[in-house]
């Protein structure tokens, strides 16, 4: 009886032991499965994190504002900074509208996009600025779906459609202003133009300088974005741009640069904004003056 005993607790250990042994081959399959899915060529997917909302903020700040790499009578593909754009003209809307967050590649690397053979996805691959060395990696963006693959090597691998002409990517862009919404596109041999950004759109509230000196060709401009990020741009004639992140607490805005070198604090007063100079830093407008104490910056029209 005892030995009898003995051996159904044994069976019952074995039984236990058997149940749990299955359910960790599950558990790995399923997490290996979870991490490590593959696109229908088997090449692994980058998680559609390393995708961000392109900085529309800091291109009304930069002289290289556009670059053409694709172009057909319906629609073009252009890159603005880091932010990658597909645009169907003939539709009036915007197909594509990403950048790649920091890290995507080496660091130093610059992005270089390019429309695939089949018109169906936007590859986009890194360089070395400094020598042209290509990355060893590129991603694939499908423009169907907005989900984007990593694949390890060149993208070389991929057919990619040719840039337009050098001449024609100088004149397909125009702009009256730096203002990013002011971008114009003109269809190669058509008078017409087409205006791939509405400031209506645009996912940004400008707060801009009230009562500013005739004497200042420039009004100081704050503008922020949903997402936490801010640009503030109060002289033409400075080369640092101050944008960074800014945070909310009660009617304060804290805005604190991406270099962490400056901060800059505003009070909400109605709809506008009042600068607090006590404790920001300094900003020194092209006249020379300090951005006064208790300045009021209103929304933008």
């Amino acid at each position: 009886m005892k030995r009898r005993f003995n051996n159904i607790l044994e069976s019952v250990k074995k039984k236990r032991g058997i149940v749990l042994f299955i359910l960790m081959i599950f558990l790995v399959f399923a997490s290996t499965f979870l991490v490590s899915c593959k696109d229908h060529n088997g090449q692994e997917v980058a998680a559609n994190s390393i995708l961000e909302q392109p900085a529309y903020h800091l291109a009304p700040y930069r002289s290289e504002f556009a670059l053409l790499f694709y172009e057909t009578p319906e629609r073009i593909g252009f890159q603005v900074l880091e932010g990658i754009f597909l645009f169907n003209y003939k539709e009036d809307r915007m197909e594509a509208d990403f950048a790649l967050r920091e890290g995507s590649f080496e660091p130093g690397y610059a992005i270089s996009p390019a429309m695939s053979n089949d018109e169906k996805s936007i590859i986009i691959n890194g360089f070395d600025p400094s020598d042209g060395t290509k990355s060893k990696r590129f991603y694939q963006y499908d423009i169907a779906s907005g989900k984007i693959s990593r694949i390890e090597g060149e993208a070389t691998e991929v057919a990619t459609l040719p840039y337009p002409a050098e001449d024609r990517q100088l004149k397909a862009f125009q702009a009256e202003t730096w203002a990013l919404e002011d971008i114009r596109y003109y269809p190669e041999k058509d008078g017409t133009f087409y205006i791939p950004f509405k400031s209506s759109n645009l996912p940004t509230v400008i707060y801009e300088m009230q009562d500013i000196d005739p004497g200042i060709p420039f009004a100081p401009k704050l503008t922020l974005m949903p997402d936490g990020r801010f640009n503030f741009i109060y002289s033409s004639l400075s080369s640092y741009l101050n944008y960074g992140k800014y945070e909310i607490t009660g009617t304060e805005y804290k805005m604190v640069t991406k270099d962490g070198k400056y901060t800059f604090i505003f009070h909400k007063k109605g709809n506008n904004l009042v600068f607090d100079a006590e404790r920001s830093a300094r900003c020194t407008l092209d006249d020379g003056t300090e951005l006064p104490n208790g300045t009021e910056f209103s929304v933008k029209q």
